[in-house]
């Protein structure tokens, strides 16, 4: 007889990356170890979606209807789980909707209950002063995360980072790293090629480093790299989060400023004539709480297709980046180091194929999502025997 799990989103599959990026990808894996995998969405930031069920495969996904407020949505998530009856109840982030749904499921009695495991993936936290969230929305959101590590039967987590903060908060939970994976790609799937460029492309959400820092890298780069421009590609968490870095690229490097291209959101359909434009991809971060707990599903993929990369030695990137998949530069590395590293790989084709060639098979034989499935399996498969054990 399967197995029935519910993974439960805080949001849609939407620009939002962890529901289609991550729980999507490890339902579909379950599903190939015989387990039925749901995952319920309350779709705030894709109210097209509300009221609509599909299937992906063998995944069923179940966006409730949003009239009523967050108490009633959180009602009606409550309702398919007990229509349901899963084995396991997932929880991704433990916040807003997601997080009301595990303090409702753990005030029932254990053995009227599913299991409840807790999917974490950043560092809910820090990223308050960023959205500007009042002061009570933050301290609750910050109440459901600490109170929804302490209050799992399994953690699983996307950092070694996330590992450690959560292990010491929770000791007797079963922990499992579970870093984002990435699907083998399909033959017309977007892949970097040797070229001669020295263009530079940066991935961001304009909170990996402060504006001062790419001002001092982009005269730096353009000392040691003059033929040069910068691409930055990517959206804003909140709007106008970008705008300082304009401005101080304006007002400090008015020289330079014409060697700047903002790319704005990148999709999929054109990433290969971007790949084309490129010589490298830098993914710069500052040694912060927020960029150790995060897993960079853009990192991933951009190794997977093959990109050189050169990346600060900060979190997740340290393992992306072993065993010579990237150009590590030490956290502390000041800009002008980090640029002095991304002209050496510029000025040197074959580091440039060595980077591309290890970071693909690395990312296909250690983060494949079939084998970060079997892991969350026999993790799901641990959680329940010891569960069966203790009643």
């Amino acid at each position: 007889m399967s197995r029935r799990v519910c993974f439960v989103a805080p949001f849609g599959l939407g620009q939002k990356t962890t529901v289609w990026a991550r729980t999507l990808p490890l339902a579909r894996a379950l599903a190939t170890h015989g387990w039925r995998p749901t995952i319920l969405i309350p779709p705030w930031d894709t109210p097209q979606d509300a009221g609509r069920r599909w299937r992906d495969g063998a995944v069923e996904i179940v966006n409730i209807a949003l009239t009523g407020g967050l108490l009633a949505q959180t009602q009606r998530l409550l309702h398919e789980i007990s229509r349901i009856q899963p084995d396991i109840v997932h929880i991704v982030k433990p916040r807003a909707h997601a997080g009301l749904v595990q303090w409702r499921l753990w005030g029932k009695r254990r053995d009227k209950r599913p299991a409840v495991l807790l999917d974490a993936d950043d560092w809910e936290q820090a990223w308050a002063p960023i959205n500007r969230y009042p002061w009570l929305v933050a301290r609750f959101l910050a109440w459901q995360e600490e109170w929804g590590i302490r209050h799992a039967d399994g953690v699983t987590v996307a950092s070694r980072w996330l590992a450690e903060t959560i292990g010491q908060a929770n000791p007797n939970a079963p922990l499992l790293w579970l870093p984002n994976g990435v699907e083998a790609p399909t033959p017309d799937a977007p892949r970097w090629h040797p070229n001669s460029s020295r263009d530079v492309l940066f991935f961001t959400r304009f909170v990996e480093i402060s504006p001062r820092w790419l001002v001092r890298f982009l005269f730096s780069l353009y000392e040691k790299s003059p033929g040069s421009n910068l691409l930055i590609a990517g959206a804003p968490v909140r709007v106008g989060l970008d705008r300082p870095y304009r401005l101080a690229i304006q007002q400090n490097a008015l020289q330079s400023a014409a060697r700047v291209e903002w790319l704005g959101f990148i999709d999929r359909n054109q990433l290969a004539a971007l790949y084309a434009r490129i010589g490298c991809a830098i993914f710069p971060a500052e040694p912060t709480a927020l960029q150790q707990a995060k897993c960079s599903v853009r990192l991933a993929n951009t190794l997977l297709a093959g990109v050189p990369v050169v990346a600060s030695a900060v979190g997740e990137q340290i393992t992306y980046g072993a065993d010579g998949a990237a150009r590590l530069v030490p956290a502390q590395a000041t800009p002008e180091e980090f640029a002095a590293a991304v002209a050496e790989l510029l000025a040197t084709p074959a580091q440039q194929r060595t980077l591309s060639e290890v970071a693909r098979q690395r990312l296909l034989t250690r983060y494949n999502w079939r084998v970060l499935g079997a892991q969350l399996e026999a993790f799901y498969q641990r959680v329940l025997g010891d569960r069966s054990s203790s009643e």
